[in-house]
């Protein structure tokens, strides 16, 4: 008898341990049993053999009852970041929370949140590399082959972005002299972008292109800017900057300097499981020295990431000049199309 009693309570201890769970209930009545996760977003997520993990907002939560202590992390302040290390428990309906400042019973509804996932700020390198083949149509009828790099740094409260890009036009119009123009910029961006979205921006941008009448030509531009939409996958943004240019003129001709300015907007989105990339911008550039001069970039760049690599695109661009030269027109177009290297990820 004194055998049979111990084999009993000692199945009640481990049927006890066995089944042993949380406890919630709502302000409902309902009663959930299972495992408590966390308190992110407002909801409280706990776990259940039947049901999966059930998110209960935070606010319909009548009591939790945990079955044994556990480490977590909690959150009081709005800063996510802001998570202090503590042993978790329940007593009487109410959680118990014991740090170096000692054990003190408090309230669901005093925490913010509790276990939540820390965000990963590690800054998002975008590397990529495309060889260009395109065709303009306006002022000139020309084939040309080109290239274009781009490194990307995105931050929290950081941008930066590094590229070259060429092409060798061709242009079909001149028999004489087929070769229309060799023409390469380097350029810089830097961006400061404050918690509420507004930016200071500097930029720098050098161009070399002979039969453009100089052996270089530098535009530096300093401004405000500001993300109208900023998440992951798609962002808005639009600036204005006071620009000054240099222009290292040949044949001669006494170097060049003046003040102007400009006014740009660009919008970014990612889709597909990052696969379907589109790009589209414009800019307005004011020349002070010749106040009359105002001219208009427009570009639209669609491509598609294949084979975890690579991408293939196309890139559409427009030019309009308000004072064109005698016996030119507007607009100038140019097709391109898009074969490439792309990569992105987080970095330290």
């Amino acid at each position: 008898m004194i055998r049979y009693t111990l084999m009993m309570l000692v199945c009640a201890a481990l049927g006890g341990a066995l089944f042993a769970a949380d406890e919630l209930t709502t302000t409902d009545g309902d009663k959930l049993v299972g495992t408590f996760e966390k308190l992110e977003g407002g909801e409280v997520h706990f776990k259940t053999t039947s049901s999966g993990v059930v998110k209960v907002p935070a606010a319909k939560v009548a009591t939790l009852t945990l079955e044994k202590s556990l480490d977590a992390r909690i959150r009081s302040s709005d800063d996510l970041k802001d998570q202090k290390s503590v042993k978790l428990a329940s007593k009487g309906g109410k959680l118990v929370v014991t740090d170096e400042l000692g054990e003190r019973e408090t309230e669901l509804s005093r925490f913010k949140g509790i276990n939540e996932a820390l965000p990963d700020e590690r800054p998002v390198w975008d590397l990529s590399a495309l060889g260009l083949l395109s065709w303009t149509e306006g002022n000139t009828e020309t084939v040309s082959l080109g290239y274009r790099f781009d490194l990307k740094r995105t931050a929290k409260h950081n941008f930066q972005h590094l590229f070259a890009r060429g092409s060798y036009l061709q242009d079909r119009t001149l028999e004489e002299d087929s070769v229309r123009e060799r023409n390469h910029q380097v350029g810089y961006l830097y961006r400061y972008i404050f918690d509420f979205g507004l930016t200071i921006e500097l930029t720098q941008d050098f161009y070399f292109n002979e039969l453009g009448g100089y052996h270089y030509r530098s535009v530096t531009g300093l401004g405000p800017g500001y993300y109208i939409l900023r998440q992951e996958k798609l962002w808005w943004y639009a600036a204005a900057h006071l620009t000054y240019t240099h222009e290292d003129l040949i044949n001669g001709g006494e170097d060049r300097g003046y003040l102007g300015a400009r006014a740009r907007t660009e919008a970014d989105w990612k889709g597909l499981g990052d696969s379907l990339h589109v790009n589209a911008k414009s800019e307005i550039l004011f020349d002070f020295d010749e106040t009359k001069n105002l001219q208009v970039n427009n570009a639209l760049l669609v491509e598609y990431k294949f084979a975890s690599y690579f991408s293939a695109g196309m890139l559409v661009e427009h030019w309009w000049d308000n004072i064109p030269a005698p016996g030119f027109d507007h607009h100038d177009f140019r097709f391109t199309f898009t074969l490439g290297f792309a990569w992105s990820g987080r970095w330290v």
